[in-house]
């Protein structure tokens, strides 16, 4: 899978996070933000939504 190494979040660059804490992500109920809120995995600004993984 190829993700984009940086997106643009509110006019923010942020890196995106490694495989495997996203693969974290996915077994965990809860997901970050790119500003670092937790939030359901399926929230809109959630890094597995922003991915288009979700």
């Amino acid at each position: 899978m190829n993700l984009p190494k940086f997106i643009v979040f509110k006019g923010i660059d942020y890196e995106v996070p490694s495989m495997e804490q996203i693969g974290e992500w996915v077994i965990d109920s809860v997901c970050e933000t790119p500003e670092g809120e937790c939030v359901e995995p399926d929230h809109p600004d959630s890094w597995l939504s922003l991915l288009g993984l979700i």
